[in-house]
């Protein structure tokens, strides 16, 4: 897998260092300088050299500080400044501003995708390599009576494996598997993570309705739908910068599943389906008040 880039935080709020610190390894950067102005003059070169851009913070009156032609000097990589004050982390705001810090940094360091490798998943499978192989269960087809989403994002898949790997067969419940992972692995992926299992993984298929039972992997290029004719596979993008998106595919599955939709986000990018979550446990709690548990 490629190096992450590296970041160098100068911030003048201990608060908003801490925050910056969090959102970028939230999103698999390395954060190897997070100081204020006073302290970063003595920062050791040759670890200020291993950064790639630099996110600063600092006051306009203090622009002319010493602390900038330090960084001029001893660096030539990208310098953004004029960070928006990070909302509070239960804000309505925060994961707009959490965006577009991202958007900012993909205009200087290219498109930050984090996948899963195929060497990677190959080697989550030679590592359960003692564990028996399951024997394909055969089971009728019954519609699943709820429908749980697994979300993930790199190191995704050893959990999910390990989570898959203790469930019966005759589980009633459906899944809907989204990971961030180059297309061109998602079979590999689907192998690797039924070789232990009990439940029927596959990729998800238009016109199919989730089954008890199955586990249906999410297209990672093609945005899909659910409804009465069962699954969609629509011939356009997920929105947004990483495919699937854990949004997106919650809000659909939402809209056709109502309160038998529910999720489990075992990692993410950033706020992978903060938007969406807070609407599914609404649903779910209407959905208790009428049946008066």
């Amino acid at each position: 897998m490629a190096q992450r880039p590296v970041i160098g935080v100068i911030a003048e709020s201990p608060l908003q260092r801490h925050i910056l610190q969090k959102v970028l390894t939230a999103y698999g950067l390395s954060v190897d300088v997070n100081c204020g102005p006073e302290v970063f003059e003595h920062q050791p070169e040759e670890r200020l050299g291993t950064v790639d851009c630099w996110l600063v913070d600092i006051e306009t009156e203090s622009l002319e500080a010493p602390v900038l032609e330090t960084l001029f000097e001893i660096s030539d990589k990208p310098v953004l400044f004029g960070l928006e004050k990070a909302p509070e982390k239960h804000d309505e705001l925060y994961i707009s501003w959490e965006r577009r810090l991202f958007a900012k940094l993909e205009e200087h360091l290219g498109q930050l995708e984090v996948l899963e490798t195929e060497e990677s998943i190959l080697a989550l499978d030679a590592a359960d390599d003692s564990a028996p192989i399951r024997k394909d269960s055969i089971r009728a087809s019954e519609p699943a009576k709820e429908i749980w989403i697994l979300a993930a994002s790199l190191g995704g898949p050893a959990a999910v494996k390990e989570f898959l790997d203790h469930l019966p067969a005759d589980i009633d419940i459906g899944f809907l598997y989204a990971q961030h992972v180059d297309p061109h692995f998602s079979k590999v992926l689907t192998k690797v993570l039924s070789r232990h299992s009990e439940l029927d993984l596959m990729p998800l298929k238009v016109g199919r309705h989730i089954s008890a039972g199955e586990v249906m992997m999410v297209p990672v290029d093609k945005e899909v739908s659910f409804g009465a004719l069962g699954c969609q596979i629509h011939d356009r993008p997920w929105p947004g910068p990483y495919g699937p998106s854990i949004d997106q595919l919650f809000a659909n599955a939402l809209e056709y599943f109502g309160h038998r939709c529910h999720a489990i986000v075992f990692s993410g990018m950033g706020n992978d389906g903060a938007l969406t979550a807070p609407r599914m446990r609404r649903a779910a709690e209407r959905a208790r008040g009428i049946r008066g548990i």
